[in-house]
C-alpha cells in the first residue's frame, strides 16, 4: 500500500505543475484576464481533489498572481507571479 502524500510533497508537486502550465500557455496570444481564467478553469478539478484552492488576480503591470492554499486549513502553500506574455515568473513555496 502506497503512502498518502505529505502537504508539502502535495504542496511541492501541484506547484510545480501550476508553473509548467503557466509556461505552456505563455507567449502573448491571451491578454492577462485569458490568461488567468485558463489557468484556473483548467487547474480547479485537480486543485479541489488535492485539497488546494487556487485564487488569483491581474496586476496594473498585467503580471498575473496565483494563490495556492489548502482549502481546508487556508494555509500558505505557494504563489506564482507570472508574466502572461513572456512566462518568466516568481515562485514562492512553504515547502521546501
Amino acid at each position: 500500500m502506497q503512502d498518502k502524500a505529505s502537504p508539502d510533497q502535495v504542496c511541492h508537486e501541484i506547484s510545480g505543475e501550476l508553473s509548467d502550465m503557466a509556461r505552456w500557455l505563455s507567449g502573448g496570444q491571451l491578454s492577462s484576464e485569458q490568461f488567468r481564467l485558463a489557468i484556473s478553469r483548467l487547474e480547479n478539478r485537480k486543485l479541489k481533489r488535492f485539497g488546494l484552492q487556487l485564487t488569483s488576480s491581474v496586476s496594473t503591470d498585467r503580471k498575473v498572481h496565483f494563490t495556492l492554499r489548502f482549502a481546508e486549513s487556508g494555509d500558505f502553500c505557494a504563489s506564482l507571479d507570472v508574466d502572461p506574455v513572456s512566462g518568466t515568473m516568481e515562485i514562492q513555496r512553504s515547502c521546501a
